[in-house]
C-alpha cells in the first residue's frame, strides 16, 4: 500500500526542489535563512517540530540524537549538519529553542535549532515540506514527520521515516546525498 507521505517520499527523490527563502530565527536569537543554511556542499537532515510535542516530536528528536552522535563519533561534521524547525513560533520562542536545545544537547557546530521569524512564512514552510498540522484542541497539534534531506546544493531531495536514522546514516555514508 501506498501512502501520501510514501508517495511524497518519491516525489522528492524524482524532483528535487530548491529550498525557499525564509527567514528563520534560532535558538541564540539569530536570524538566518533557510536557503543559506542548507547547501554549501554539506548534507542537511531536518525535522520540524514543536517543543511542547510528547510523542511523535520525541521519537524525532530522539533519531536526531541519534544522528548528531554518529556525526560526531564518525567526523562527518564537515559534510552533515542537522536543523530542527519548529512549526509553533508563537510558543517556541529563541529562549524556549535554547532550553530545547541544551535538553537535546545539541552541539551548535552540527545541530541547529530554529523556528520561522515572520509567522507569514510558517504555511509556505509547511507546505514545502509537506507537513500537515492540526490543532488538536488540547493546546498542542496532530502532526505527520519525516527525517528531510536536503543534498549539498540545497534541494529538498529525501525524506525518511523518523524511526529510521540509521538508514539515513547508512545513505549519508554511502554518499547518496553527495550530488549538487
Amino acid at each position: 500500500m501506498v501512502t501520501s507521505d510514501g508517495a511524497r517520499r518519491v516525489e522528492m527523490e524524482r524532483s528535487p526542489r530548491p529550498v525557499p527563502a525564509i527567514d528563520l530565527i534560532d535558538s541564540r536569537g539569530d536570524v538566518l535563512g533557510l536557503s543559506e543554511r542548507v547547501g554549501k556542499g554539506r548534507v542537511t537532515v531536518v525535522a520540524l517540530v514543536y517543543t511542547r510535542c510528547t510523542t511523535i516530536c520525541r521519537v524525532t528528536a530522539s533519531s536526531e540524537a541519534y544522528l548528531q552522535a554518529q556525526i560526531r563519533n564518525r567526523a562527518l561534521d564537515d559534510r552533515v549538519r542537522l536543523l530542527t524547525l519548529s512549526f509553533d513560533p508563537a510558543h517556541d520562542t529563541p529562549d524556549t529553542l535554547a532550553r530545547y536545545a541544551r535538553r537535546m544537547r545539541a552541539d551548535r557546530d552540527v545541530w541547529t535549532i530554529a523556528t520561522v521569524s515572520n509567522v507569514e512564512d510558517l504555511s509556505r514552510m509547511l507546505d514545502f515540506f509537506g507537513i500537515v498540522v492540526i490543532p488538536d484542541g488540547l493546546g498542542g497539534y496532530e502532526h505527520n514527520s519525516a527525517l528531510f534531506v536536503i543534498d549539498k546544493g540545497g534541494r529538498l531531495a529525501g525524506a525518511y521515516d523518523i524511526e529510521s536514522p540509521q538508514k539515513v546514516l547508512a545513505d549519508l555514508l554511502d554518499g547518496r546525498w553527495e550530488a549538487e
